[in-house]
């Protein structure tokens, strides 16, 4: 490998490896940006590299075995490279990924913001382990990207750790306890986003909904979305997720009367039935949910409400499964994110008697999966004839004539996918358009304006 402290650093090709959530995906974006700055050239996994990183996750076993699969694959394809493994799964389990064959460093979530100080050292003679208590971590390691991001909308973890410890979820000793950046830091970012083209920003944290309770003073996701509609520092925000506990009235009437705000929630469920969501140690009765669905759909008519389920939890019996699915169908809900339970080790859940069989959770799966597809095509279905606001993502490969206005695919403010016909689209413009029809999932209009939406 180069000498990192040399000229040569130009030429040292670094490949990443990203598995799981957003947050690990900003961390990743957050980490490239820092080599890029020194020089390095970024290439695909799949090429020879001198460096690899790979960015863990460890939410199942099986996320586990693809982390090692990845180790593997750059071992293979460059026994020579700095094979570096960072994430959760090297976080929870930094002996188990240091015994896989080919690794050279192994980095902590709380060490992975000085991957530079790492690199320049150089790679180790013998496997190395750099993990401490994340428990201790008091401080997000990875914040600010405003320079560089490879997507549309920009990605912004505002808040990073958990501290609720669900029987199924090992993420709070991966990531730590609840911290967060402050109003004013996070305001700043979403400036320089804006100033760099940027036209909408996504609020993401590994548990959002406790954004600011570690401050001091103590702030809130509240104030940071009243401080944000009151300077408005980028067209529009997204919020990735929140429990539904934590949808109290200020958030609510924010997201109703927002002109910033994105008429999008995603309010994870994880089971309809009350006997299990005190077993998974939620905080909320399935009543509470359905009628905080409810409350939102009121208030907000436009607005799209996703949630997550899990299938085939410990003692989810066929009874307590239709009493899910009967909730799930009749709660206005417009897409389902579904994940069959895998026992994760470490957790309470994985040791609980009552474990479902394989082929009962794929059954289960697939009729919860087929439930989202209906909801989903039934609420693209009430826009039809309707004025949204598009983000143009990419161009659709399969409109190429020459005598009509390119088709470019995009996200509107309530997060339907749509097409649109636009004589001068670009990736990233802002464009209204009517909806004329939904075809094949996806929802076709026409910026008949050429001009691009302004803030």
């Amino acid at each position: 490998m180069q000498d990192l402290n040399s000229s040569s650093a130009s030429s040292t090709t670094v490949a990443f490896a990203t598995l799981g959530c957003k947050a690990n995906q900003y961390d990743s974006s957050f980490l490239e940006a820092q080599l890029l700055a020194r020089n390095f050239r970024l290439v695909d996994f799949k090429e020879k590299a001198d460096i690899y990183i790979i960015n863990t996750c460890t939410v199942t076993d099986q996320a586990d075995s693809d982390s090692r699969n990845l180790i593997r694959r750059a071992a293979r394809r460059n026994p020579e490279a700095f094979k570096i493994v960072t994430g959760c799964y090297a976080q929870t389990k930094p002996g188990e990924v240091a015994a896989v064959e080919g690794v050279d460093l192994v980095l902590g979530n709380d060490k992975k913001g000085r991957l530079w100080e790492y690199l320049e050292q150089g790679r180790p003679e013998r496997v190395r382990i750099e993990v401490d208590n994340i428990f201790l971590q008091s401080e997000l390691e990875t914040f600010g990207m405003a320079s560089y991001s490879k997507n549309t909308r920009a990605f912004v973890k505002i808040q990073d750790g958990c501290n609720q410890f669900c029987s199924f979820c090992i993420i709070p000793y991966a990531r730590g306890k609840n911290r967060s950046i402050s109003i004013p830091r996070v305001l700043e970012e979403l400036r320089a986003l804006s100033e760099r083209g940027f036209r909408e920003a996504v609020l993401t944290g590994i548990h959002l909904g406790t954004y600011g309770h570690d401050r001091q003073p103590k702030q809130s996701l509240a104030a940071l979305l009243r401080a944000i509609e009151i300077e408005r520092p980028i067209h529009r925000v997204r919020v990735s997720s929140i429990d539904p506990e934590e949808v109290d009235e200020e958030i609510l009437e924010l997201f109703a009367s927002s002109k910033v705000i994105c008429p999008h929630l995603h309010i994870p469920l994880q089971a309809g039935d009350d006997d299990i969501l005190r077993l998974m140690r939620r905080r909320y009765s399935s009543g509470e949910f359905a009628a905080l669905c409810e409350k939102l759909a009121a208030k907000i008519p436009r607005v799209c409400l996703g949630t997550d389920v899990i299938v085939g939890f410990p003692y989810e019996d066929e009874s307590r499964f239709d009493r899910s699915f009967r909730l799930l169908q009749e709660t206005p809900l417009h897409y389902l994110h579904v994940f069959p339970f895998s026992p994760k080790r470490g957790t309470r859940a994985a040791g609980m008697l009552g474990q479902v069989s394989a082929s009962v959770k794929k059954a289960h799966a697939a009729r919860l999966r087929a439930l989202s597809e209906e909801k989903t095509r039934e609420f693209r279905r009430r826009f039809v004839g309707l004025e949204v606001e598009v983000l143009l993502e990419r161009p659709r490969d399969s409109c190429q004539n020459e005598d009509l206005p390119a088709a470019w695919t995009g996200f509107s403010e309530n997060y339907l996918s749509v097409e649109v016909q636009s004589d001068c689209g670009y990736s990233g413009k802002l464009v209204r358009c009517r909806l004329q029809e939904e075809k094949g999932g996806i929802l076709a209009g026409k910026d008949h304006s050429g001009r691009e939406t302004t803030a």
